[in-house]
């Protein structure tokens, strides 16, 4: 899969994490947003993602 297909697959990818690991007592960090990303073969940086969260 190329770079690009995995960019496509990344706001899936976050509102899956969500789904299973936040909750109103639990939260979740930037940086473990990037972390969870990385190892999936997605490349993520900190404002990119303020962004994709804020659309």
């Amino acid at each position: 899969m190329s770079k690009q297909s995995n960019q496509k697959l990344k706001l899936l990818y976050l509102n899956k994490y969500f789904l299973e690991n936040t909750d109103e007592n639990h939260t979740v960090t930037i940086n473990e947003l990037i972390d969870y990303l990385a190892g999936l073969g997605i490349s993520a940086e900190r404002k990119s993602l303020y962004d994709d969260l804020n659309s």
